[in-house]
């Protein structure tokens, strides 16, 4: 694809807006130009701003008019959110949620919404109400979702960032399948305050983009605003010498595929040989943390559907109904039971990091299925599409635990693989800053 600055990660764009190389308009048209030429065929927004929305002295503030899209089942006053339904289609909200508030008093232009699976509930990003977001990689391949419209935005270069929400892999899986970057912070760092919701107990809004640098800078701006005033300073990658990573083995490289493994065996290669100490652990009952999910979200999420599932139950789209009618049929000591299983599922991971800094795994075990799949054969084994999505991202919603999914190479069909890093809950700050280290150490393209 043609090279532009619509293309460069945000920082990047920021520098040249500073030095006035280059003006907010020049960013806004070049994305415009993009999203003319792709997303007809792509379908990744549902709604794109003819006009950037932003503030009138955007200027002056440090985003200064650098382009966000916004997953669209998050709130901006006056806007459609459609959260990828029929349902919803002509809803129009009243209010503007946290976040986007945040981002427009930092500078922020929101360029459109982006297209999902339908209310969120889906990996694959097949929406029958506005068109299935196909992978930019290989239009014959899922984007993966539920974010799947935020992460082909930025692979394009029709946004540099873009927001997305991670229930069980909903940031991270997209991410892996179009080759950018998507971080899941730990739960509730960034507000949930305006995002029609999956689960309440399990939803994280988190931020896809082309740098790891640009997630931090924009988390920092969100959470923490002081400490960024130069961030220069206030960031700094990690020390890879210094750095232990965990492999838990079990379950997670129990079914990769061939080239996803070939890539991820590289990475630890490349960490084991800059001095990182890396040692294989055991992530405890992974069965429980999986069922624990399982439960949490069919059960919440068919709470929340319950009024518009019985009035207008034809208009779910087919697999986001069979999903909320297993929902309504979770009995409530089933629910209880996995609440209260929480705590000891979190004490059970936390003992991991008493050994190591960060967990690393593949963050999916397949590159990008094909559009029309609902199995794939993973190392001899059947599969759906949906349990093999989820295998390796699912149970850290579960302790809302913070990871990132970086870009680390290609497969032999030339679709992207990831590695996902997992830290500790509540230290985002450290998972970003190995995260920084270890992409400058992949030094892998994220340009589709």
């Amino acid at each position: 694809m043609e090279g532009t600055i619509a293309v460069k990660p945000l920082l990047e764009q920021l520098k040249e807006l500073s030095a006035g190389t280059v003006e907010a308009e020049d960013i806004w048209q070049a994305e415009m130009r993009r999203i003319r030429d792709l997303n007809s065929d792509l379908h990744a927004f549902i709604t794109v701003f003819e006009t950037p929305l932003r503030r009138t002295d955007y200027r002056r503030r440090p985003l200064k008019g650098v382009s966000i899209s916004v997953k669209d089942l998050i709130h901006i006053k006056g806007y459609p959110t459609t959260a990828g339904s029929k349902i919803l289609r002509d809803y129009v909200p009243n209010y503007t949620a946290n976040i986007i508030e945040g981002l427009l008093k930092l500078g922020a232009s929101i360029i459109g919404k982006t297209n999902l699976h339908e209310f969120a509930f889906g990996v694959t990003n097949k929406n029958p109400h506005y068109g299935d977001c196909l992978n930019p990689w290989r239009k014959d391949r899922i984007s993966g979702g539920s974010s799947g419209g935020s992460a082909v935005a930025v692979a394009t270069g029709m946004s540099a960032i873009a927001l997305g929400t991670d229930t069980a892999g909903s940031i991270r899986i997209p991410a892996s399948y179009c080759g950018v970057i998507g971080f899941k912070p730990s739960y509730g760092l960034l507000s949930r305050h305006g995002v029609i919701p999956l689960s309440w107990s399990l939803d994280h809004v988190g931020y896809l983009g082309r740098s790891v640098r640009d997630i931090a800078f924009l988390t920092g701006l969100t959470t923490e605003p002081a400490l960024f005033r130069d961030f220069k300073k206030s960031f700094r990658a990690s020390d890879l010498r210094r750095l232990r990573v965990g492999i838990p083995r079990n379950h997670f490289l129990d079914y990769v595929d061939e080239d996803v493994m070939h890539n991820f065996e590289k990475t630890i290669e490349q960490l084991d040989s800059n001095g990182a100490d890396v040692k294989d652990v055991t992530f405890p009952d992974y069965d429980a943390f999986r069922d624990c999910r399982h439960i949490i979200v069919h059960a919440e999420a068919a709470a929340f559907h319950l009024k518009m599932f019985r009035e207008r139950f034809s208009d779910y789209g087919e697999d986001v109904r069979r999903r909320l009618l297993e929902g309504l049929t979770v009995p409530a000591s089933s629910y209880i039971t996995a609440l209260r299983a929480r705590g000891r599922l979190l004490a059970e991971f936390r003992r991991l990091f008493r050994e190591v800094d960060i967990l690393a795994i593949p963050t999916t075990v397949i590159t990008a299925p094909r559009i029309d799949a609902q199995y794939v054969e993973v190392t001899g084994v059947k599969m759906d599409v949906r349990t093999a999505s989820l295998r390796n991202t699912e149970v850290f919603n579960v302790v809302g635990a913070p990871a990132i999914s970086l870009p680390n190479g290609f497969s032999r069909e030339g679709l992207p693989t990831s590695v996902q890093l997992v830290a500790d809950i509540n230290q985002d700050w450290t998972l970003l800053s190995i995260a920084a280290a270890v992409e400058g150490l992949l030094k892998t393209s994220v340009s589709a």
